[in-house]
């Protein structure tokens, strides 16, 4: 029986430790220069350069948020310390896709966590990264190609 009490105690404060959520960081994000107030703003969250910032399926999290005056705001709630990069678009037309013209360019309004430094091309995952270390609030601007 003393046996069994010792194995209960010690399992469950081993579990409690391996299982217990380290809380993460808040990244609040604001999104400034969107043309309208239409349809939403879709942001992705990388923790890697695999898909940045074309491939959506590879980020680390996604959220959407509504618009008003022309200003978006989202806040990446429990998100682990690392170095992570974000893209966005302003989905004008609600259908979860970056809309693009003949000439591969987005149709809609884009953005960066670098502020759209590339001078040609997508911006890169390293041209974009930041270290998340503490709760880190950041403004970014859109761009539109048209």
């Amino acid at each position: 029986m003393k046996i069994s009490l010792f194995c209960l105690i010690f399992f469950s404060v081993v579990c409690k430790e391996s299982f217990t959520l380290k809380p993460g960081f808040t990244v609040h994000v604001t999104i400034t220069g969107l043309h309208s107030n239409k349809g939403e703003v879709i942001l992705l969250l990388y923790n890697s350069e695999d898909g940045f910032p074309k491939d959506h399926a590879k980020a680390y999290r996604t959220a959407a948020s509504i618009i008003s005056n022309s200003i978006c705001t989202i806040d990446l709630q429990n998100v682990p310390e690392g170095t992570y990069a974000i893209a966005f678009f302003h989905d004008e037309n609600n259908n979860g896709i970056l809309e693009s013209n003949f000439l591969g360019l987005p149709a809609e309004g884009v953005g960066t966590s670098d502020n759209g430094t590339a001078f040609i091309g997508p911006p890169t995952f390293k041209d974009s990264k930041f270290e998340l270390k503490k709760d880190t609030s950041m403004t970014l601007k859109t761009k539109y190609f048209f």
